[in-house]
């Protein structure tokens, strides 16, 4: 039995690698506001979110040669402070040029917190648990969660109390870890297993960078789809996507026992499943975004345990190990916002055009008089030229200004043009993100003929070498 301040420390350090792989998305619900505030544009902003994994990555590869070398407690201790002082220099910035950098800092601290943990993970948990699964359980529920915090201290404070918030929590694991002096395991213990080993860590690493990948449609691309397109405020945003770590948590349990080749094919499904439906979506639908972010939700807590534990199955230096999975994890992520960022961009740069035609249409065989559609006209260009490149126009207070001056009957027929353009621009707003989900749906389906090849492959080495599986013992 584990003493107390273990037990404590260990769920510290559960929070250290939530707190770190949620950061990787914790400031999408924030984006728009940046954007705003620090006068910028949705392409250049998301590199606030490729610096920080960028930056795990790099840091991640640094550790991995110099791993048996690295003491976990003040490894983990170190990278908390650095993360903690980072966030508040973030915090503190006024300009996206300060930001990204800080930013960087702060994936380096990330990466010391979560290359060192496991080894932490594995030394205090408790008896009879999976130090894998446990550790990969709680990064996918930091990554899940990360979207949803976000846009709850954005709405009820500011953009700036993202960052000002994880200070604090970095500080209180710190001091936890210090105070407990916890004994490190420089291997795993043994993993109570029921099947051979099926996944290999090199197929369970690209599979994971695959499938965070496709996840990028459901942790970046829905939540600028409800805060841009359909002006859903910030914390109403939170709560919808709050649909994904709930469905992450309700399947992680579901984790233990199972094959983890299973587990990867079924989360890639299930993700693929969801960014498919959310490639459906064609005007304001909430229900049906959160059905699909209940599925993606689903997908992310079955295949990345699954994927991450398998990945982490091998032998070697536990700090090294993690550092391979987090480097590929991270890597999938940048390549899914590197890959879908431009053609999101793309489609946002050709969507005004297209509403603005079939809007003009509408306005042109309105039954009120020719002056009057001028007039609208004139407002309506005004108002789709001061409109944000990421919103759509505010078209409200040019129908407003006209219908004043209008009779009873034109002010009817202006109120049902105005929801009948409405629904254009929402419409052309929606449409912005088809593209978008269906690559994103793309990427993590692949992670399926990389399994069936994988399969394949042991199945061929199997019969040639005459050999019957493997069974793990009993």
């Amino acid at each position: 039995m584990r003493d107390r301040p273990y037990l404590w420390q260990n769920l510290w350090v559960r929070l250290a690698v939530a707190l770190a792989f949620a950061d990787a998305s914790i400031v999408v619900l924030a984006l728009p506001e940046i954007v705003d505030h620090l006068h910028t544009s949705i392409s250049h902003v998301v590199w606030v979110i490729v610096a920080y994994n960028f930056a795990l990555i790099v840091g991640a590869a640094a550790i991995i040669p110099v791993a048996r070398r690295v003491s976990s407690a003040p490894a983990l201790v170190g990278g908390l402070v650095v993360f903690g002082l980072a966030s508040i220099a973030c915090g503190a910035s006024n300009s996206l040029a300060a930001l990204i950098p800080f930013r960087c800092v702060q994936g380096l601290g990330g990466a010391l917190i979560l290359c060192s943990s496991l080894t932490l993970f594995a030394g205090t948990a408790r008896e009879g648990d999976s130090a894998l699964v446990g550790w990969s359980a709680a990064a996918a529920i930091g990554a899940a969660i990360g979207p949803a915090a976000g846009g709850v201290l954005t709405q009820l404070f500011t953009w700036r109390a993202i960052f000002f918030a994880q200070a604090p929590v970095a500080a209180f694991a710190a001091i936890a870890v210090l105070a407990a002096r916890p004994p490190s395991a420089p291997e795993l213990p043994a993993e109570p297993a029921t099947e051979r080993a099926e996944l290999d860590p090199l197929t369970a690493n690209v599979a994971l960078a695959l499938l965070s990948a496709g996840l990028i449609g459901a942790l970046f691309l829905v939540v600028i789809e409800l805060i841009n397109a359909w002006l859903v405020s910030p914390i109403g945003a939170a709560a919808i996507v709050t649909t994904i770590p709930v469905a992450t948590a309700v399947a992680e349990r579901l984790v233990r026992g199972r094959s983890p080749l299973l587990l990867g094919a079924l989360g890639a499904v299930l993700v693929g499943a969801g960014l498919v439906l959310l490639s459906l979506v064609t005007h304001k639908a909430v229900g049906i975004v959160v059905l699909a972010l209940a599925l993606c939700g689903a997908g992310l807590g079955l295949g990345f345990p699954g994927l991450t534990a398998a990945a982490l199955a091998s032998r070697g230096v536990l700090a090294a190990r993690a550092a391979k999975t987090i480097a590929a994890r991270d890597a999938g992520l940048v390549l899914g916002l590197l890959l879908l960022t431009p053609v999101f961009v793309n489609q946002l740069n050709s969507a005004p055009n297209d509403a603005t035609k079939t809007a003009a249409g509408y306005v042109l065989i309105a039954p009120i008089p020719f002056s009057m559609k001028g007039e609208l006209a004139t407002r309506l260009a005004a108002a789709v030229a001061a409109a944000p490149v990421s919103r759509p126009p505010d078209i409200a207070p040019a129908f407003d200004t006209v219908s004043a001056t209008a009779t009873p009957s034109q002010k009817v027929t202006l109120a049902a043009l105005e929801r009948q353009l409405n629904d254009i621009i929402e419409r052309a707003a929606t449409h912005v993100f088809k593209r978008p989900f269906l690559y994103a749906a793309l990427l993590a389906l692949l992670v399926l003929p990389l399994l069936a090849v994988r399969v394949g492959l042991g199945r061929l080495s199997e019969s040639s070498s005459g050999t019957s599986p493997r069974r793990s013992p009993r």
